[in-house]
């Protein structure tokens, strides 16, 4: 997940400020998700994929989709 979400900010050329607040969470938060000690819920992933316009598939397997 961090992966995409991380590619996404760079692509948007957005700071991890930005990105947190487009993804409409905290900054703090957001941090914890990029190095892997957070555990968003349904609804939190659900949320960045609408703001990002990234599908599930994509963001929970960090790979695009074939």
């Amino acid at each position: 997940m961090a992966r995409v979400i991380e590619r996404e900010r760079e692509t948007r050329g957005l700071n991890k400020k930005e990105m947190a607040q487009l993804c409409e969470v905290t900054y703090p938060f957001y941090f914890q998700i990029i190095d892997g000690t957070a555990n968003p819920s349904l609804q939190t992933i659900t949320r960045i994929c609408v703001n990002l316009d990234v599908p599930f598939q994509e963001l929970v397997s960090g790979a695009a989709p074939l």
